[in-house]
């Protein structure tokens, strides 16, 4: 749906947004449109300009289950916790070759505009909306072919184990098998978000990742609002601002690459906790830097031009820490934890968690526009550095708690059952004529 509906957007929305918008009588498109949204109160703006709204939170909900949730658990489903050591950062640098791909298309069909006016950027809009729509198929295609070729791979191991122990068992023995399922889970109905919040609630480990991503959300909010707020004063021109996000992407999926080539050095020497830990520190330091520079250059210090340098630094930062340390790190706690919560409590973290932190983040940044009557965002930057900081405090406590997941003895769930449980299988053997036979099987869940 989510492909669908880009498509859509580009071909059918945008070209006729002046027939479908809430307009002001005798306002169009281009610069008396611009103007329109200028004077309007945001909340009818969301309303006027309808098609756009609908566009960021359908982006924004792909944001947060697309890459996080759908990757992830697919992931999640067909590798083993060793495997993930050594692997989930080298997924992620292939994964964001993406930005530097796309940092160059978005470019090159810049480029290639006849005009910098909303025709030229239609145009633009219909060939990247083309371009994600066979991206979306070539996901279906590859998810299905990915799932496939690991239940094979797990059903020939474990035939193979089986039948070895059951070779050279002997008669009357009682043999225990170990068995690991990693393919792809039975089928069943889609987890409610009621099912995913009980499962949240019950799960100590699942709590400390939700803080974690509400956190994560909640700070990336508060610095990118602000930051997009200085871009526009900087770039008013459509094709400039594209180009310019387009230089961004391609900055951070370089700078992501590099640091995800070292991100399991680093994980290795510092320990979950440590590498964990390592984002918010590093988040946090250049944000107290971006909002001083913004509240310097509002008192006649520093220019809003170098507050600027400073929040893209600071963007740049934030995106390839989660990128390469911040991903990994939270993959790596759900592997330990059950089917249940792996599928009901990661759709509750990831949606629910990302969703509530960016609306903590919104909601914080609005009543503080508000209650300084309405003077600007950018004004308000020494209240959201207190609120950033607030929110780190928060991120930092629950890694800690987390760590014990990995650095301490593990804690029972509220069910009284460690996560992560292996089932043994009791099979007792009997001989007819020389040839083996099964007789009895007794499934035993043990704590091991």
């Amino acid at each position: 749906p989510f492909f669908v509906f880009y498509v859509m957007f580009a071909y059918v929305l945008y070209p006729n947004r002046d027939a479908i918008h809430f307009l002001p009588k005798g306002v169009g498109g281009g610069a008396g449109d611009a103007a329109a949204a200028a004077a309007a109160p945001g909340p009818l703006c969301l309303i006027r300009y309808w098609s756009y709204s609908v566009y960021f939170i359908v982006s924004e909900l792909w944001a947060s289950a697309g890459v996080p949730l759908l990757f992830w658990q697919c992931v999640n489903d067909v590798t083993s916790l060793e495997q993930a050591k050594r692997f989930y950062p080298l997924l992620a640098v292939f994964g964001n070759v993406a930005p530097i791909v796309s940092g160059k298309v978005m470019s090159f069909l810049v480029s290639q505009q006849k005009s910098n006016d909303d025709v030229g950027f239609q145009s633009t809009l219909q060939s990247l909306a083309t371009i994600t729509a066979a991206m979306g198929l070539g996901i279906i295609a590859l998810y299905n072919m990915v799932y496939d070729l690991a239940d094979k791979r797990v059903r020939t191991e474990e035939r193979e184990r089986i039948n070895k122990i059951l070779t050279e068992a002997k008669e009357g023995d009682t043999i225990e098998v170990e068995l690991e399922f990693n393919g792809k889970p039975p089928t069943k109905s889609k987890p409610t978000m009621r099912e995913s919040l009980t499962e949240l609630s019950k799960s100590w480990e699942l709590k400390s990742m939700a803080t974690m991503v509400i956190c994560y959300n909640v700070c990336i909010e508060l610095t990118e609002v602000l930051w997009k707020a200085l871009l526009r004063r900087t770039y008013t021109n459509k094709s400039a601002y594209m180009d310019f996000m387009a230089t961004f992407s391609q900055t951070v999926g370089w700078v992501t690459v590099f640091m995800q080539l070292i991100a399991p050095s680093i994980i290795r020497g510092l320990g979950w906790t440590g590498a964990a830990l390592l984002v918010p520190l590093s988040m946090g330091g250049l944000a107290v830097w971006f909002f001083s520079s913004v509240a310097g250059a509002e008192e006649g210090g520093a220019t809003l031009a170098t507050a600027l340098l400073i929040g893209t630094l600071q963007n740049v930062v934030s995106k390839v820490t989660k990128y390469s340390l911040f991903d990994p790190c939270k993959e790596m706690a759900y592997i330990p934890l059950g089917h249940e919560a792996k599928v009901k409590g990661k759709a509750a973290v990831e949606v629910f968690g990302a969703r509530l932190g960016r609306s903590i983040g919104s909601a914080s940044q609005q009543l503080l526009v508000l209650a300084s009557r309405g003077s600007g965002i950018i004004q308000c930057a020494p209240q959201l550095g207190f609120l950033y900081c607030t929110a780190l405090l928060f991120w930092s406590k629950a890694v800690l708690t987390l760590g014990e997941l990995f650095d301490g003895p593990a804690k029972d769930d509220a069910e009284g059952q460690p996560s992560g449980l292996t089932g043994l299988i009791h099979v007792r053997l009997d001989s007819n004529e020389g040839e083996k036979k099964i007789v009895s099987i007794e499934a035993e869940r043990g704590k091991y």
